[in-house]
């Protein structure tokens, strides 16, 4: 290299260094763009709303309502575990048997006044009145709460129980809007229409056709950063269904669509300007293999676990719901704390189901296509709702239970037919259903003895001492890690013996205008908890060095 060659290298290193200094030292004095308070969010709600009291919830509306304007002692984070809300902390004691929670201080009503214990007593006192027959019935049956100082409540349960933070998720309603309402007059109090709560939002105005809510300018859960949630206010406008919504979000009339059907996702997808985001949820469908003794075949272990083997999950979970979920293997989805490292599982193989039948005697002895016994016949009927992802899903299975030997025929009602006349009095063979997942799982009420009659959802009615001793002891352990110990044999039992096959979790859809920012996708315990953190999305940004 010449001098001069060298005087060029040189002369081009310190012009990049000086450039490269002078776009650091730009940068540097460049203001950043930070969310500021200000605008509205508009967002497409399927149906509206009827009452606007979280335990006379009727429509996916009210719990929306529910979600934004109250709060519970816990809450459900964006992992999924159960986090203090207006309780800011609690204590366990006589081995998962009493537990005492504390409220915030910085916690008021919108109306100003303070949260107290009284609030949490009577919200209980209702949740505990026989008139209300909600899924939240059962997980405070035989519970007692005493008010132990003004922002203390202690809850007394009949047996520990480790995972009862869980259900102290409870919206909690104002004492001194509501006492002395019994439960059976809440539908007709005005406090329906224009309801106080503890919420990120509070509601200002009410029509058939929309719902808006106003922000919360002293939250508690946005301090002490800021006192209030970004959005000015919140809109809820109703649409007969997503396909509507999404017309309307495509002509920038609204913000986003809470809840896009399987049939509308790629549409969605294909928008300008709209992000599409996918929600895990805890929600299953399962076939549920009725094993007591008379109802069929499946009494034998090996021909329900032929079927596990023979049922193609993931061509399921596309026919159903167009793939949007993941294939289930067990209780809970893989990204649970509890789903154990080891298990059994069934991959999809014809030739292997079919050699398992004929091990247990189960042959075609004259050619039909179904597989004998004696004088037994391998058939079963296939009980599900007339929802179209269920019966999509039925006749997959069917299919892939023919080409084993099995005559698999469908029984297709109403959903509130389905429940009444063949869920509760457990009068099927195979039973197609949804399952809601809990934030902790607890499989007690789906697989104890104790439950295998209605009210229980023992649907399949297996059970073993040694299970029930289990299930005893997993909802007895107050630490998380000893019950996924415990968790661990219960789990590989149930995918031994197969009284359900589980086939598969669905994700929860939801469309958002790119302009609306702060949103984090989370776990989803139900569609409203897409709000778990509303108070931070915003639309407006101010700079600021």
């Amino acid at each position: 290299m010449t001098s001069r060659d060298k005087l060029i290298v040189v002369s081009l290193v310190l012009l990049l260094a000086l450039t490269s200094a002078g776009a650091v030292v730009a940068e540097q004095g460049r203001p950043s763009l930070v969310p500021a308070t200000g605008g509205t969010y508009v967002e497409g709600v399927i149906g509206g709303y009827r009452r606007m009291i979280p335990y006379i919830a009727s429509t996916p509306v009210d719990n929306d309502i529910g979600r934004l304007v109250f709060n519970g002692l816990m809450r459900t984070d964006r992992t999924g575990d159960i986090v203090p809300d207006l309780a800011i902390a609690h204590r366990v004691e006589q081995d998962g048997k009493v537990w005492t929670f504390e409220l915030r201080e910085d916690a008021s009503w919108h109306d100003g006044r303070p949260v107290v214990a009284d609030d949490v007593v009577y919200t209980t006192s209702l949740i505990q009145d026989r008139a209300y027959t909600g899924p939240l019935a059962e997980a405070l049956r035989g519970v007692v709460v005493e008010r132990t100082g003004r922002k203390s409540v202690r809850f007394t349960l009949p047996a520990p129980y480790g995972p009862f933070a869980a259900s102290t998720t409870f919206p909690i309603l104002p004492a001194h809007k509501l006492a002395g309402v019994p439960f059976t007059q809440l539908a007709g109090d005005p406090f329906g229409h224009r309801p106080v709560g503890t919420g990120p939002f509070k509601v200002t105005e009410a029509t058939p056709r929309e719902v808006t809510l106003a922000a919360n300018r002293d939250f508690f859960r946005t301090k002490p950063a800021r006192s209030r949630p970004y959005f000015d206010q919140l809109r809820l406008r109703a649409f007969p269904d997503s396909s509507a919504a999404l017309t309307a979000l495509a002509r920038g009339e609204i913000d986003g669509v809470s809840s896009v059907a399987s049939e509308d996702a790629e549409r969605a997808r294909g928008l300008r300007a709209v992000s599409v985001y996918s929600y895990p949820t805890n929600d299953f469908t399962a076939l549920f293999l009725n094993v007591r003794p008379g109802r069929s075949a499946l009494v034998e272990r090996p021909v329900r676990q032929a079927i596990a083997t023979a049922i193609d999950r993931g061509r399921v979970l596309a026919v159903a719901i167009e793939g949007r979920g993941i294939v289930a293997d067990s209780f809970v989805p893989r990204s649970s704390w509890a789903h154990p490292a080891e298990l059994r599982r069934y991959e999809r193989s014809v030739a292997e189901a079919q050699a398992m039948l004929e091990a247990a005697g189960w042959k075609d002895a004259n050619g039909d296509g179904i597989r004998e016994k004696g004088a037994a016949a391998l058939r079963i009927a296939i009980a599900t709702s007339d929802e179209p992802p269920r019966v999509s899903a039925a006749e997959q299975i069917a299919r892939d239970l023919r080409l084993i030997g099995i005559d698999a025929r469908l029984e297709v009602k109403p959903f509130d037919q389905l429940i009444d006349t063949v869920a509760r009095p457990r009068a099927f063979d195979a039973l197609l259903v949804g399952i809601t997942g809990a934030p902790e799982p607890d499989l007690y009420p789906f697989f104890h003895s104790s439950q295998a009659r209605d009210p229980g959802f023992n649907f399949s009615g297996f059970s073993t001492l040694p299970l029930d001793r289990a299930l005893e002891a997993a909802r007895r352990a107050g630490d998380r890690e000893e019950r996924r110990l415990l968790y661990g044999p219960i789990f590989q039992t149930l995918a031994n013996e197969v009284p359900v096959v589980f086939l598969y979790f669905a994700d929860f859809l939801y469309a958002q205008h790119v302009s609306i920012k702060g949103l984090k996708v989370a776990q989803l315990v139900e569609p409203s908890q897409r709000f778990w953190d509303v108070e931070d999305w915003y639309v407006r940004t101010v700079a600021r060095r």
